[in-house]
């Protein structure tokens, strides 16, 4: 599927003939568990130009397992490492990937990583989950990214997700569940999360250069020019850092940093035993005993009944 992509063979592929073409309007689904043990894998679409992945992969429940890859660079600048590298105006659900090790690196100007894809651009994302893994971005400016769920989202709808024992580094902006949320490009949505979570997860933000910028959060590391709307959330035992000499750095445990107007709307949010509570805003602290003995769980009622294996 990656080749048949990213070799430009799908750009007509188009239901609606609306000009979108790569597999828009089609329908792909996952029929058994992938382990990817000893394979390189190459991400699902990887260039905003002309590679993206326009269509719908419901992964029918099922888990992709033990999957590395070093990420895929294209002609404008990019690097994007995931099972998908970019997905745009095309959906994602039902999947769940364990034990991943993803990295974006190189000379290119933009690095994004995530579990699921690196980049999330006006697209949805249901549940799926990203567990055990690691995601890191390389690149040492203010343009790389990286999240357990999605590196960089616009425009995207996230529901009944989870983000468990994941590992996110980068040298610019990190999150828990999305590295960066940019809504400046007017796909004509807000990011939205319903019903997820990020619990256990390690988010590291570091860079040695001066000029550069570092954040880590709980979600997000950095929201440019957005309103993010968190809807049934928590995040919880998520420990976040910045380290080196980037000025400006800081930590969130919804937004590491917001930026350009950006505000948040939780609704019936919570966070708890995370390694700070700055900019939690409605959330409601919760403690280590009430997320373990379903305090929180009640609260949220079903919420979260789909959202892994």
């Amino acid at each position: 599927m990656a080749e048949f992509l990213n070799s430009g063979n799908a750009e007509t592929f188009d239901t609606e003939n609306a000009g979108v073409g790569n597999c828009h309007g089609y329908y792909f689904k996952q029929t058994a568990d992938i382990d990817l043990t000893g394979v390189t894998w190459e991400p699902i679409g990887y260039s905003r130009g002309r590679y993206y992945f326009a269509g719908n992969y419901d992964g029918d429940g099922h888990t992709i397992s033990n999957a590395t890859s070093t990420g895929k660079n294209d002609a404008d600048g990019f690097a994007t490492a995931g099972i998908f590298g970019w997905v745009a105006f095309g959906s994602v659900e039902n999947l769940h990937v364990k034990n991943a090790n993803f990295v974006a690196t190189g000379h290119n100007e933009y690095s994004y990583v995530g579990g699921i894809a690196g980049v999330c651009y006006g697209s949805s994302i249901k549940n799926c989950s990203v567990v055990d893994s690691s995601l890191e971005s390389r690149r040492d400016n203010n343009n790389n990214c990286a999240g357990s769920i999605v590196g960089y989202s616009t425009g995207g709808t996230f529901e009944k997700c989870a983000a468990e024992n994941n590992r996110v580094k980068t040298m610019c902006y990190g999150g828990g569940f999305v590295g960066e949320v940019d809504d400046t490009y007017g796909v004509g949505n807000s990011t939205l999360f319903t019903n997820c979570y990020v619990a256990k997860c390690t988010v590291i933000s570091e860079t040695d250069d001066s000029q550069g910028t570092s954040f880590s959060g709980g979600f997000a590391g950095e929201m440019t020019d957005s309103t993010l709307t968190l809807q049934n959330c928590y995040v919880y035992q998520t420990a976040l850092s910045t380290a080196g000499n980037a000025v400006p750095q800081g930590t969130g445990v919804f937004a590491g940093n917001l930026w350009g107007g950006c505000t948040i709307v939780d609704t019936n949010c919570y966070f708890g035993a995370c390694g700070t509570t700055e900019r939690a805003g409605a959330a409601a602290e919760k403690s280590g005993e009430e997320f373990e003995n379903g305090t929180v769980a009640g609260s949220l009622g079903d919420a979260f009944a789909q959202a892994r294996n």
